[in-house]
């Protein structure tokens, strides 16, 4: 039996993509609230787990590995393939069996994690302020372009990979959810929600995917406004 903890932020979406995965796949599991806010990723406690600071670690207690000693997952994505492998028989599979979809998925996942989401970090953001001087309005720009960027080229693959220019499926590939489209929520989220991109005007076939998406529970209650951390008015 693998016992696992949460650490993470409301807002955070890497957080949120192990939300969604955690409640697709219905596994059982123990969040730990980190305060991005006041900057307890930052702290001695959080530091000693996640020396990159970064949010969120994944802890996994294995049964009959190293005494019970947690191993700590730092990285969303390695956290993600985990789940995958530790649980292969919970609920969803997020990957297909198809090596060729497999790839498909990964190249997606890759542009949400790798292209987009790091040039939107906060860290990122607030390295442009401190060390370029750039204001509220041109921060909002830089991660505005990069999200129109990096959507565009993952809606491109993701047309073509389908019939008559659409998409393949309902998801991002095919008609069964994958880690693809687990990266993609909180970054359509962010996009939307934070540098005013408008996805039905911008990405329609995007706006289709996220649409099927959102209409499931598991996403909707992954959702940051849901977490018991976020600001009660949110």
């Amino acid at each position: 039996m693998t016992k696992l903890t949460l650490y993470g932020y409301y807002r955070s979406s890497c957080t949120t993509r192990l939300r969604i995965a955690l409640a697709l796949k219905k596994i059982e599991h123990t969040t730990v609230v980190v305060d991005f806010f006041n900057k307890e990723h930052r702290g001695a406690a959080y530091t000693a787990i996640n020396p990159n600071q970064s949010l969120p670690t994944l802890a996994a207690e294995i049964e009959g590995s190293g005494g019970g000693t947690p191993v700590y997952i730092t990285q969303s994505v390695a956290a993600l393939e985990f789940l995958e492998e530790a649980f292969p028989d919970n609920a969803v599979p997020l990957l297909p069996k198809n090596p060729a979809d497999r790839a498909r998925v990964r190249s997606l996942v890759e542009i949400v994690v790798a292209d987009l989401q790091p040039r939107q970090a906060n860290h990122t953001l607030e390295k442009l302020g401190n060390d370029l001087g750039a204001d509220g309005d041109q921060k909002t720009k830089w991660a505005y372009d990069w999200s129109v960027r990096e959507l565009r080229a993952y809606e491109t693959l993701v047309t073509a990979g389908g019939a008559n220019g659409g998409p393949p499926g309902k998801y991002s590939v095919g008609d069964t959810v994958t880690l693809a489209d687990v990266c993609l929520v909180p970054a359509i989220q962010n996009a939307v929600e934070r540098w005013g991109v408008d996805l039905e005007k911008e990405f329609p076939v995007l706006a289709k995917i996220f649409g099927n998406l959102t209409a499931l529970p598991e996403v909707q209650g992954a959702h940051w406004s849901k977490q018991p951390d976020a600001p009660k008015d949110a």
